[in-house]
Parts: structure tokens; C-alpha cells; sequence
């Protein structure tokens, strides 16, 4: 971990040297939703997010520059279910909320219009640590909730192991990028598994930031 913050904070270095143009900041939120793919995600569902954090845009050159920033975002989904408890079938649903610190390293195109907005399209990866959610099982008028990172036990016996903290994926989206104002729509599709032979994150948001 110490050695991936100085390679971000050298190529950040390097990054502010080379930039040609003004740096702007930005503050963002946003809502969109989430689920799983690939292995472990059949009959996982959507479930709506948040996302909210500040961004930098460093111009390379007059249509390239370089994004990154820090977000909170929350990923997820549910899964329903139906068990029998004697003779009697319940119907019941697991949510299970993640919540990451999430950094973007991204390549962005500005198109540019003969308005006065810029349209920019963006493209790379994104690093994230999982830092606090929690899984529910609700059944009628009963639920049960339990840490989504950590492990959890009772009376000195695990009975459900945390998700992996550590996610890694590709993002891409697309901006109209006002004086002060930016709105997007970006698509999150994770590499890492959540679990050992699990699914993958994957998820859509959009986005509303003001820029300073």
C-alpha cells in the first residue's frame, strides 16, 4: 500500500508539471445502481446507490487530459429467496451493501461543440477499498444484519466471512462539461471477485458536479 500512494503521488507530481492548461476541482454526486456479474451472481438483482467525492482535471494538451480524484461509493445487490419454515413457505431477501473509497485514474477526450459546453468521453481504471456496509436478511416482519467486510461470529464461531476489501475495475463514461457545471453517465464493470469464485461489481451512475 505504501509503495502504490508514492507511485500515485509521483506520477500526480509529474502529472502537475506537464500540464499545459488551468487545473480545475471538482465536487460531484450522483445516484445510479448496482449489482453482481459472472460467477455466484445468478438471481442477483439492482439496487439503487449513492455516490458523492471531489475529482481533478489535469490538461495534458488542448484535448487530453488526465482525471482522478476520490470518491465514496456504494455498490451492491440483492438476492430474494424463499425457504420453508415446518410446513409454511417464507419468502425472504438478502441486500448486501458495499461501500468503497474509490479512485479513478482516467483518460479524457474533449470533443469540444460550438456551444458553451464541451462534450469529453473517459476512459481507464478504477482502485477501491471496501470500508464499512452491512448484509440483511429480512423475512416477513424479521431481519438479521451482519458486517459486509469483516467476519462474523457467534459465541466464538464464524459464521459468515467478509467480502474482499480490495476492488480493481475499468471505468468508462461521458460528460457535457459547462463554466461551472459537468453532467455524466459512467459505467463501472469490476475484475476482482467480491469472494473466492464469487461475482464481480459491476455498476451505472450519473453524476451532477460543480466545478471551483
Amino acid at each position: 500500500m505504501k509503495k502504490l500512494v508514492l507511485i500515485l503521488v509521483c506520477a500526480m507530481s509529474a502529472l502537475f508539471a506537464t500540464a499545459q492548461t488551468k487545473i480545475t476541482w471538482n465536487a460531484e454526486v450522483g445516484i445510479g445502481t448496482s449489482m453482481w456479474m459472472g460467477d455466484g451472481s445468478d438471481g442477483s438483482k439492482a439496487i439503487f446507490n449513492p455516490r458523492v467525492g471531489v475529482g481533478i482535471d489535469i490538461p495534458l494538451t488542448g484535448l487530453v487530459s488526465f482525471k482522478t480524484g476520490l470518491h465514496w461509493v456504494s455498490k451492491g445487490a440483492k438476492i430474494n429467496f424463499d425457504t420453508s419454515v415446518g410446513e409454511q413457505s417464507v419468502d425472504g431477501k438478502l441486500k448486501v451493501n458495499q461501500n468503497y473509497l474509490q479512485v479513478p485514474l482516467l483518460a479524457s477526450f474533449h470533443l469540444g461543440t460550438n456551444k458553451n459546453f464541451d462534450v469529453v468521453l473517459s476512459g481507464g481504471f478504477y482502485l477501491a477499498c471496501g470500508v464499512s456496509g452491512k448484509r440483511e436478511i429480512s423475512a416477513d416482519d424479521l431481519s438479521i444484519s451482519w458486517s459486509t467486510f469483516k467476519d462474523s461470529s457467534l459465541s466464538g464461531t464464524t459464521f459468515s466471512q467478509g467480502l474482499r476489501r480490495f476492488d480493481a475495475g475499468v471505468q468508462i463514461g461521458g460528460a457535457l462539461d459547462f463554466t461551472n457545471w459537468t453532467v455524466g453517465l459512467n459505467g463501472e464493470f469490476g475484475l476482482c471477485k467480491i469472494v473466492e469464485n464469487g461475482p464481480r461489481n459491476l455498476g451505472f451512475y450519473a453524476t451532477v458536479g460543480y466545478k471551483f
